[in-house]
């Protein structure tokens, strides 16, 4: 397994830095003929979206469907694809971002008994405790 890193992924994604491209894709599709699988951890796709929101100002549903076909490529292995699939679920019903539904949704699966934030997105989502 081969780990990747934000940048590699985006450059993979956008394909806005033709050279770089070229070396993402390389690397991931290497991978791929050798019959690895490419990691990528809670911290990278968090990234990921943050950067595509941020700076490249995708959507909320252009977010949705390119987290959505990243989970679905069989060339990628997630640090927690159960928590990331909710958390993609929850964007389509809420309005709190993407990290934020992950961060409770991991910290559900460690047997916390509540997640507290600040968060006024988070309003009304179970497990949340807004200060």
């Amino acid at each position: 397994m081969r780990g990747l890193d934000t940048n590699v992924i985006l450059r993979y994604l956008l394909r806005d830095n033709e050279e770089q491209w070229q070396l993402a894709d390389q690397y991931i599709n290497n991978a791929l003929d050798t019959t690895e699988t490419c990691f990528i951890n809670n911290i990278v796709l968090c990234e990921v979206v943050w950067v595509l929101r941020s700076g490249y100002k995708l959507s909320r549903s252009e977010l949705i469907d390119t987290v959505e076909k990243l989970l679905r490529t069989n060339i990628f292995v997630f640090e927690n694809q159960e928590a990331a699939w909710w958390a993609v679920q929850q964007m389509k019903r809420g309005g709190a971002d993407f990290s934020d539904y992950l961060i409770l949704k991991v910290n559900q699966q460690m047997k916390c008994v509540e997640t507290a934030s600040f968060d006024a997105k988070l309003q009304g989502v179970e497990g949340i405790r807004l200060l």
